[in-house]
């Protein structure tokens, strides 16, 4: 991957498997205050009987519900990927160990 300015590939937001499972962590738990937040506000429109209002948050939430099914199958090929990570870097240093 070439980079323009010079710029090292450790200036990247997601410059391992590590801090992209940091951020999908960060991610999750504003979906789930999201999601909260959104009930919360469903529960109010029901009271304020505004029928429309109750279809946008419910639709709302549908797509936050997607969302978070989404970003849970992005975590698993994280973990995925750096056990894959981990056993390739263990052939290599028993192929060097063994050389």
């Amino acid at each position: 991957m070439q980079l323009n300015d010079n710029k090292k590939m450790s200036d990247q937001p997601f410059e391992s498997i590590e801090s992209a499972q940091e951020f999908l962590a960060l991610l999750t738990a504003s979906i789930e205050e999201t999601v909260s937040d959104v009930h919360r506000d469903r529960t109010a429109a029901i009271d304020d009987d505004e029928e429309r209002r109750v279809q946008a948050l419910d639709l709302a939430l549908y797509k936050l519900h997607l969302l978070d099914a989404h970003v849970h199958k992005s975590r698993r090929i994280l973990n995925d990927l750096r056990t894959i990570r981990r056993l390739l870097v263990n052939e290599r240093s028993a192929a060097a160990f063994t050389s």
